[in-house]
């Protein structure tokens, strides 16, 4: 479900754009040190934003190194070091992916089942110290998780895309804003609660054509049948750009960033990125093309 939450890079200026990569880098390599090497296989950009959001309340100072890795190894990059926000993130990435496996190991069939049991046995380690951090956090998405689950599995409740929404928006919620305190935790409770609704839509959108195939649950299916026409994509549209409004009246309260690059990277992904993303999915222009992990070049 992850995986939509991204700049549009060709609008990035060049030192947004490296600062934007090296948070990237740096949360790889947090991935690795925090919850294992294997844990860095579940790297997407929706954490970079995460991270962001959070360095953005916190006052947290980047700092950057350079650094090779495996998959850049003849020059060195910069990334973010040192950084008790990615430490956070890696660990927030950690638990979700669990519960997502978990979800997909009790949900899917077939290949999709086995997938996640195999996928399992390389991020239960990551797991394991993500929760001992953050045994809270653990308990509180996978109650949500399962609240979503039991949503999607009863046929008799009313059709509806807000409720699931609703749900998944509450798991957000929790994710951006534990650990923080009062008004920082107001602003990070409510970009979370508006983003994870967003991402839910888009991915109920996105998703619609395979779900209905393989008769497996998604709102729009439950909604509309086989009949998603233009005006019933274009009214989804107007619900998820609601959304981002939402988040848009929290995101200005914040009145301090790290540097200048991250308000410029979070103004990009709130404004260009996310909107930007949903046209691709609603009007279906690049309908198996939109990559949820593109990873920076």
């Amino acid at each position: 479900m992850l995986g939509y939450v991204r700049a549009q890079m060709s609008e990035l200026r060049m030192r947004e754009y490296e600062c934007y990569r090296s948070m990237y880098c740096g949360l790889c390599r947090h991935m690795g040190k925090c919850t294992g090497q294997c844990s860095r296989l579940s790297l997407s950009y929706d954490f970079v934003f995460l991270a962001a959001v959070r360095m953005s309340l916190s006052g947290e100072e980047l700092k950057f190194k350079k650094k090779r890795c495996l998959v850049h190894p003849f020059k060195k990059r910069n990334t973010v070091i040192d950084s008790p926000v990615l430490r956070y993130c890696a660990d927030a990435s950690a638990l979700l992916t669990y519960h997502k496996l978990r979800d997909d190991l009790a949900d899917e069939r077939g290949s999709k089942k086995l997938r996640a049991r195999i996928s399992l046995v390389f991020f239960v380690g990551g797991y394991r110290r993500a929760k001992k951090r953050y045994p809270a956090l653990d308990a509180s998405i996978a109650e949500r998780l399962r609240e979503l689950g039991d949503y999607e599995k009863n046929t008799e409740a009313p059709p509806s895309a807000d409720v699931p929404a609703s749900i998944f928006a509450s798991l957000m919620e929790d994710v951006f804003s534990h650990g923080l305190d009062g008004v920082d935790a107001r602003i990070a409770s409510a970009i979370g609660r508006s983003v994870g609704n967003w991402i839910y839509l888009a991915d109920a959108a996105d998703d619609y054509k395979k779900d209905l195939e393989s008769n497996s649950f998604n709102p729009y299916a439950r909604l509309f049948g086989d009949d998603f026409s233009k005006e019933r994509r274009a009214s989804v549209g107007v619900a998820m750009t609601n959304h981002l409004l939402e988040a848009d009246r929290a995101f200005a309260l914040i009145d301090d960033f790290p540097t200048p690059e991250v308000k410029e990277i979070l103004c990009n992904i709130l404004y260009l990125g996310l909107p930007q993303t949903a046209e691709q999915i609603l009007n279906e222009t690049l309908k198996g093309e939109v990559s949820k992990h593109e990873k920076p070049v």
